[in-house]
């Protein structure tokens, strides 16, 4: 089941990024998800809420990627996305940041989604039940 979540999480940032549709997303969140930005204070209960935030995020800017980080843990899947606007500073499109984002799933939908500035904080808040992370460098 891991592997399938890292697929399902894959597949729908790819169709999102290449469409720069959120529709793809709305379709893998739960009715209930809870959603949880990186910053104190964000949060979103349901799947309208969430994707009222997200709307508001990507009509401001077009999602594009430097770099992408995939590491399974159980049901949790962490994604490490690295570009432009991807800081944690509202209203911030252009400085280059990094944010790890855990995503829940049961049954083939995510239920949670948490953003994380830290790494180490995603890796810990998705727990082990994974592979080790490749050493930095």
């Amino acid at each position: 089941m891991a592997r399938k979540n890292m697929e399902i999480v894959l597949r729908v940032l790819a169709d999102t990024v290449r469409t720069q549709d959120i529709q793809h997303l709305a379709e893998l969140l739960d009715q209930d998800v809870t959603w949880e930005g990186a910053l104190p204070g964000q949060r979103c209960d349901g799947r309208n809420q969430a994707m009222g935030v997200l709307g508001g995020f990507f009509a401001n800017r077009e999602l594009v990627f430097d770099a992408v980080e995939v590491v399974v843990r159980g049901d949790n899947v962490v994604v490490g996305i690295s570009g432009p606007g991807l800081n944690g500073i509202p209203g911030d499109f252009e400085t280059v940041g990094q944010v790890f984002h855990v995503f829940t799933l049961r049954d083939g939908r995510i239920v949670r989604w948490k953003a994380y500035l830290d790494r180490q904080d995603a890796l810990a808040a998705a727990g082990a039940g994974g592979p080790a992370p490749a050493p930095a460098r």
